[in-house]
This record gives structure tokens, C-alpha cells and sequence, in this order.
């Protein structure tokens, strides 16, 4: 059952109930009400004609019950009693009777002189209301009783009931309209959002159910198309992150597939046998030079690894040791292919990861090398930023076209793929570099112009850890 079907049916039961219960209590209330005014005036009237005939009976002989005939007839004419039937009653005789048709016999409880006795009866003539007392005449006592008509009572009742009845019918039919409405109303928003939803189950992510209203739906529906948007966000990256994923996983094949063929086929001509000293040193130096360029892949891909399990963890380091030390470490084998590396940093303290920080810049400062067709200067600068520093790596080597530099942090991917090949690079050394920089929450960007050189400016936010 939908929730639309039980909102309609549980509004329509409410009013149906509440307005039942709430008829039928008033109209039993007032019927009752009703009731018992019409006994209290039908007893006023008999103990209004019970002491006119007691004062006739104490100012005339006691055997003499014409006083009392009398006025009963004139009362019975002129319909003062408004009684139905009446009759008094001595011992022995009849003294006065009306409308004997009415007055059946009953057996009313035994009432002391001057008191009334009454009880309420259901005949063939009607309910109506039997009124009883006794008059005491000397030596014998008068029995007087009279009948009144409740008929009109009950009749008037049943009345209300039949319009109750209609207007209750029309009330919980107009409840029904008005709990449909009402129902199709409060859940119109609601429904909206369930076919948001299942459009979005179905595929479509960018459906949104878009509610512009100020109440727990409008609230509800802007969550929704917040969680949606970041849905989407979140299988777009999803869906970029396996693009990558697969370019790497064929990179990577690619990588692996062109030294081992070279290793395989120069294995297998060494195996052969029969080689001259040249053609056996230059099988040794291929299998040595393309064996070397695995194991640089497996470290770097190691590294990549390593990077996305291992927390970081910061420290205060001193900006010029720190450079100091990468300078000592790369100059020697920069001056051997003819590159001058000029280090300069302020004076400043910086909170970074030392050793990832080192990778990053021997990568960067590798890479500016490989660029360089023979002499040239790297210069690598260092500052201190507010909350992190700074470092660029400047070089005057051949530069990389615009289009290219987009991709160039990208796993296996190379400007020059036949040169980096021969300088034994994988690829990966940007991509780590990336990576590194993400890790410190900070960024890289490159700037560089064929033929003049490149710069890259590296930013990194650093927070010490405790007890650091």
C-alpha cells in the first residue's frame, strides 16, 4: 500500500471517527437532556394537580369526592394537566377516569400519602412516563395516576438521528475530497523525489528533483540534490581514476614489453654462441643498460606504492641545510655532463617531509638535466611562504610545447619518448612528484618555452607533527 493510499485512508477514518463519536455523544446528551425535562414538567404537573386535589379533599367531606371529580374534568378539559390518561381510584369505586384506552394496569411500588412514585414504560401506545401517589380521605385512601406521553421525545430524537445520519454521510464524504487533496498535496513534493531517485538508480545522474519550498521537503530535496551532485562528482572521478588506471596498466605492459623483448633476444643470441668479443660485449651491455632500466621502473613504481600507504610526517627543517644538502648530493654528476646547479634559500625555518621533499626535488632537478643537449645551468631557489614554502627549479634546456604540459605528470608519459628511453627514464618521476605535492597539500606548475627552458615552481604546506 502507498504511502499516498495510507495518508487518505487514515485522514478519512480520523474524520470519519472524530465526527462519530462527537455526533453521538451530543445527541445522546441532549436526547437525555430532552428526557429528563420532559419528566421534570410532567411531575411538576402531576404534583400540581396532587395538592389541588389534596386541598379540595381537606375542605370538603371526606366521603364527598364530587369536589375532586369535578376539577379533574374541568383540568381535563381546558388540557391544563397535560397528561395522557388519568385516574383517581378510592377503595371501593371508580371516582374519576380519562382516555381508558391509555391507561393500561400497572403495578407501581407502594408510595406513602402525599408522595409520588414514577416509572418510564414501553407499550402499544407509545413510551410515556406512569406518575403515582396517594391521598389519604379518613378512613379510606385515594389512589391517584396519571400517564404521560414520552413519544414525542423519542420522536424528536429519532429525528436528529436521521439528520445526523445525512450530514455525517455528506461530512465523511467531503473528508474523503478533502483527505485526497490533501494527500495528493503533502506528497506531490515526495513524489518528485522518488522519481528523482529512481531516475538516478536507473542511470541518469544528473536528474534532480529541485523542491523550492521552506518547509522539511525543501530541506530534504536540497540534501538530495547535494548528495547527488556529489554522486556524480565522486563516479565522474571514479570514472577518471580507472581511465588513468587503464592508461597506466597499458603504459606500464608497454614498458615492460620493450626490455624484456631487447633482454630476451639478446640473451638468446648469446646462448647461440659463436660471437665475436664486439657483438658479445654489445648483448652484455643491452641486457645490463635494459635490466637497469627495469629496476629503475620497479623502485619508481615501489615509490608510487609506498606513497599512498605511508603517513607523513612533518618536520622543522633549517631552508638553507636542507638545500645545502641537495646540492652536495647532485653537483658531482651534473658537472660530469657539463650542468652548473646553483642553489640559493632564505634563511628561514620550514615544516615539510624531508625525504619526500628530497625525491621530489632530485626528479625535478634530474628532469631539468636530461633536458639539456650538453652545457647548461639548473638553478634550484627556495622560500619561506606563509604556513609552507616555496621552491622553483629553472632551467635553459629545450623547453616542452604548450600542449604537452598537461600530460607531462602522468605515469609513463614522456615529451620525448626515444630520448628519455636512452637516458633510462621511466615516466614515473613526475607522476611521483605529483603525487608528493598533493601529499603536502600544495601544487606544481610549469611554465617553459621551447628552446629558452622551464620553469617549475613547487608550493608545500607543511604541519608539524608533536614531539617533532
Amino acid at each position: 500500500m502507498s504511502y499516498r493510499l495510507r495518508l487518505i485512508i487514515t485522514i478519512s477514518l480520523l474524520i470519519a471517527v472524530s465526527f462519530g463519536v462527537g455526533g453521538t455523544i451530543l445527541i445522546t446528551s441532549s436526547a437525555r437532556n430532552a428526557l429528563d425535562a420532559e419528566i421534570d414538567m410532567s411531575l411538576g404537573s402531576f404534583e400540581m394537580v396532587l395538592s389541588t386535589l389534596q386541598l379540595l379533599n381537606s375542605m370538603g367531606a371526606k366521603a364527598d369526592y364530587g369536589s375532586m371529580e369535578a376539577a379533574l374534568g374541568q383540568m381535563d378539559s381546558q388540557k391544563q394537566g397535560h397528561w395522557q390518561a388519568i385516574s383517581l381510584e378510592s377503595d371501593s369505586r371508580i371516582i374519576y377516569q380519562s382516555n381508558l384506552s391509555a391507561m393500561d394496569a400497572y403495578t407501581m411500588p407502594p408510595s406513602g400519602v402525599g408522595q409520588c412514585c414514577y416509572m418510564q414504560v414501553q407499550d402499544r401506545s407509545g413510551s410515556a412516563l406512569i406518575v403515582s401517589s396517594t391521598i389519604s380521605a379518613g378512613k379510606e385512601n385515594l389512589t391517584l395516576q396519571a400517564r404521560y406521553n414520552l413519544s414525542k421525545v423519542y420522536d424528536s430524537q429519532n429525528a436528529q438521528i436521521r439528520r445526523y445520519v445525512t450530514v455525517y454521510c455528506v461530512v465523511v464524504l467531503c473528508g474523503i475530497v478533502m483527505a485526497i487533496v490533501l494527500s495528493f498535496a503533502l506528497t506531490r513534493r515526495l513524489h518528485r523525489l522518488t522519481v528523482a531517485v529512481r531516475r538516478i538508480s536507473g542511470g541518469d545522474l544528473s536528474t534532480r528533483s529541485r523542491i523550492n519550498a521552506n518547509d522539511e521537503f525543501g530541506q530534504l530535496s536540497r540534501d538530495f540534490d547535494a548528495m547527488a551532485d556529489k554522486l556524480q562528482e565522486n563516479i565522474a572521478r571514479l570514472e577518471s581514476d580507472i581511465g588513468r588506471q587503464e592508461r597506466f596498466l597499458g603504459a606500464f605492459a608497454h614498458e615492460m614489453k620493450t626490455p624484456m623483448t631487447s633482454i630476451i633476444g639478446f640473451a638468446d643470441l648469446l646462448r647461440q654462441g659463436n660471437l665475436d668479443e664486439n657483438t658479445r660485449m654489445m648483448a652484455a651491455d643491452y641486457i645490463y643498460s635494459e635490466g637497469h632500466r627495469l629496476e629503475n621502473l620497479s623502485f619508481k613504481l615501489l615509490d608510487l606504492l609506498l606513497l599512498k600507504k605511508d603517513a607523513l610526517v612533518m618536520k622543522r627543517v633549517a631552508l638553507p641545510a636542507f638545500v645545502g644538502e641537495i646540492e652536495h648530493a647532485l653537483t658531482p654528476a651534473l658537472r660530469k655532463k657539463g650542468i652548473r646547479l646553483i642553489c640559493k634559500a632564505a634563511q628561514r625555518r620550514v615544516v615539510l617531509e624531508p625525504d619526500l621533499t628530497k625525491s621530489l626535488l632530485y626528479n625535478l632537478i634530474d628532469n631539468a638535466g636530461k633536458a639539456m643537449d650538453g652545457e647548461g645551468i639548473i638553478a634550484l631557489v627556495g622560500t619561506a611562504i606563509p604556513g609552507g614554502c616555496q621552491f622553483q627549479v629553472v632551467d635553459n634546456g629545450r623547453g616542452i610545447p604548450e600542449n604537452e604540459l598537461s600530460k607531462i605528470t602522468e605515469a609513463f608519459y614522456r615529451v620525448d619518448k626515444s630520448r628519455s628511453r636512452k637516458q633510462g627514464g621511466a615516466g614515473l618521476g613526475l607522476s611521483l612528484c605529483k603525487q608528493i605535492v598533493e601529499l603536502h597539500n600544495g601544487s606544481i606548475h610549469f611554465d617553459s618555452q621551447l628552446g629558452k627552458g622551464t620553469r617549475v615552481t613547487v608550493v608545500l604546506y607543511g604541519k608539524e607533527e608533536k614531539g617533532t
